[in-house]
């Protein structure tokens, strides 16, 4: 099966200061620093994974999403994330999806 682009949906994201500080407060006392890095990108890419499949869903259903669209998926937590892939499955329209 051929890959299919999906850079026009999550432009790519990279690590500011603003991510190394958060990540650094957040840091369990006795972690390991690079383990906390690890564990923190292996969750953004997860995330990532599940905001594009909900993005691609919404193409498939709805047609191609709006800028502030994509913005509220890519910026959504996974709970969110979860529950709107749910209810794509059954709605009518992407404002059911999304509200």
């Amino acid at each position: 099966m051929p890959r299919i682009n999906l850079s026009p949906f999550l432009p790519p994201r990279r690590v500011d200061e603003t991510d190394v500080r958060t990540l650094l407060e957040e840091r369990p006392s006795g972690a390991s620093l690079m383990q906390t890095f690890i564990e923190k990108y292996i969750e953004q890419g997860e995330q990532h994974d599940r905001a594009t499949v909900l993005l691609r869903q919404i193409e498939r259903k709805f047609g191609p999403p709006s800028g502030p669209v994509r913005a509220k998926v890519t910026q959504a937590d996974p709970d969110t994330l979860l529950a709107w892939s749910e209810r794509i499955l059954d709605a009518q329209s992407l404002d059911e999806v999304l509200h």
